[in-house]
């Protein structure tokens, strides 16, 4: 079992960045499925990304108390604008007449 002095972040997987879907010819499957892992992957990251900033959050509002409104409200405006614009859409738009 390693110890805490010895313990280095884990590597983790990086994907080679492909084109868009917008990009790729339709035919080409293999290019399809790439573009709609690569889309679903950044989807989650963003997503992933506006937890962590509403973690932080969260603990600023513990730490600050009855002063939360004042000193944490940049990150509270950067969470509102963060899950308003990083949705999980994955591949597939959804029609604007439902």
């Amino acid at each position: 079992m390693a110890s805490a002095a010895n313990w280095e972040y884990p590597e983790h997987q990086q994907f080679e960045r492909v084109p868009t879907l917008d990009q790729v010819d339709r035919n080409d499957h293999k290019a399809v499925y790439a573009a709609r892992q690569q889309k679903i992957r950044d989807d989650w990251v963003k997503a992933m990304e506006a937890r962590i900033i509403k973690e932080k959050l969260d603990e600023c509002y513990k730490t600050e108390g009855v002063n939360h409104y004042a000193s944490c409200r940049d990150l509270a405006d950067l969470y509102m604008k963060s899950i308003k614009e990083n949705r999980v859409e994955g591949y597939r738009k959804k029609s604007s007449s439902s």
